[in-house]
């Protein structure tokens, strides 16, 4: 009787054991069907798509294909899949890519797709709806405004105190349509309380409001100057300079827009940031691309703000770090996006796929996350559209062979030892076999 409840508990493990490896086959095999755009009209489209096992995940989608800045996440497993794109602009082409995640956290993408708002349908009556607004800054004579719609309008602003009522209100007339939106409302009373009305007319005539009340300043600072503050680093700070690039932060007193010109040598600036957007006071750029142990000298210029001010600050400088502690080539990293890239020296290279992904022998485990500021110092290199070759950095060996190799400048460099592959700091788990048709030129021993 004992023997026979051993075998009964024998096979229920055994059942137990093949489902769950079943499962697991079944999950490692998602598949994509039928994915289908619908219903492009009023700024939003439907994508629907079919997975062959219940999955779950997200949709990035944006107006490039390298470039996919925004998201939809789904939370719930299913087979069948509705997504709604919303905020979407007329007579554009929209990229996007479905990335579904099944029950076992098996990872698949599906490849990049598009369709056209080229031919898309608006209900006559559909109002501009606000995304965003926010006053930017208030002084004695004046406030700096911030808004976002969800397609390109323009704008009338009605602002009047409230003495005078909505009927006495003057006005100011933005003809240019845009999405985002920023703008200086001058001749302003001291000491008032201010309101505001946006009316945002989109290209069929259709409007919508939004209200803003704002107090201004009792002292007078009609003469006031444009200033920078609290700037860093002012010297070395591991949290701002790095070994490719540095950040650095800093404060206007009156909202304006900024960039950084800089250069290796004093008073010679052969290079500057992009322009920033008018959307704060305190304000961040990014140095992409230094090199290394190299001392650069910078001056910031803030222009086009509050009152048209111009400024440009005195000569800094600060010194880029070495290249140690740095990512070493064939790291497998990711920011805060989706994307996957392969650092490769001085550069960082998008896998463009999931299929590719596997197709080079990686695994998803091996993907560090860093800090964003930290992939924006590798300069962008060729995207990955082939796996007949492995980049520097990687870890490989050939089928029925002990020999591992490291591929180095295009060559591949045996080790000399055990102790000389633990000694340089590598992981005996990294190691992809290469098939025999990947050829490589032999290099020196490490």
């Amino acid at each position: 009787m004992k023997n026979c409840k051993k075998y009964i508990v024998y096979i229920l493990l055994i059942s137990v054991l093949f489902a769950y490896s079943s499962q697991t086959l079944a999950s490692n095999d998602i598949e994509f069907k039928n994915i289908e755009v619908l219903d492009i009209e009023d700024g939003k489209a439907t994508i629907k798509w079919f997975t062959t096992s219940s999955t779950k995940g997200v949709i990035y989608f944006g107006k490039s294909p390298d470039d996919l800045d925004r998201s939809i996440g789904y939370s719930r497993y299913e087979r069948r899949h509705e997504v709604i794109l919303s905020g979407l602009e007329k007579k554009k082409k929209y990229y996007y890519k479905i990335v579904a995640v099944d029950l076992a956290q098996n990872q698949k993408e599906a490849y990049i797709q598009s369709f056209s708002t080229k031919d898309m349908k608006r209900k006559e009556l559909i109002k501009p709806i606000f995304l965003e607004q926010k006053v930017l800054q208030t002084t004695s004579n004046a406030v700096a405004l911030f808004w976002k719609t969800n397609e390109e309008t323009n704008a009338i602003i009605y602002y009047w105190i409230d003495s005078d009522g909505i009927n006495r209100a003057k006005k100011k007339i933005i003809k240019k349509y845009s999405i985002d939106h920023e703008s200086f409302v001058l001749g302003l009373k001291a000491g008032k309380r201010y309101y505001l009305k946006i009316e945002a007319k989109d290209r069929s005539g259709n409007r919508s409001s939004k209200y803003f009340t704002v107090n201004t300043h009792n002292y007078n600072d009609k003469n006031l100057k444009l200033k920078i503050s609290r700037i860093e680093p002012l010297s070395y700070d591991m949290n701002n300079i790095f070994s490719r690039r540095a950040v650095i932060d800093f404060r206007t007193n009156l909202v304006t827009k900024v960039y950084i010109k800089y250069g290796t040598a004093p008073g010679k600036y052969n290079k500057r940031s992009i322009i920033s957007k008018l959307t704060s006071l305190d304000h961040q750029i990014v140095l992409s691309g230094l090199k290394p142990e190299t001392t650069y000298y910078y001056r910031i210029v803030a222009s086009k703000g509050l009152y048209n001010k111009s400024l440009t600050s005195g000569e800094m400088s600060f010194i880029t770090t070495s290249l140690k502690g740095e990512l070493r080539s064939g790291s497998l990293v990711k920011g805060s996006d989706y994307k996957v890239y392969v650092i490769n020296g001085d550069e960082k290279r998008w896998i463009k796929s999931a299929d590719m992904f596997n197709k080079l022998g990686y695994k998803w485990e091996w993907i560090k996350q860093v800090h964003n500021a930290i992939l924006g110092g590798y300069e962008d290199g060729k995207s990955i559209k082939t796996a007949k070759k492995h980049l520097d950095g990687t870890l490989v060996k050939y089928p029925n062979s002990y020999a591992i190799y490291l591929i180095d400048n295009g060559k591949i460099r045996p080790f000399s030892s055990a102790e000389a592959f633990v000694k340089n700091g590598y992981s005996w788990d990294r190691i992809i076999t290469i098939p025999k048709k990947e050829k490589y030129k032999m290099g020196e021993y490490l």
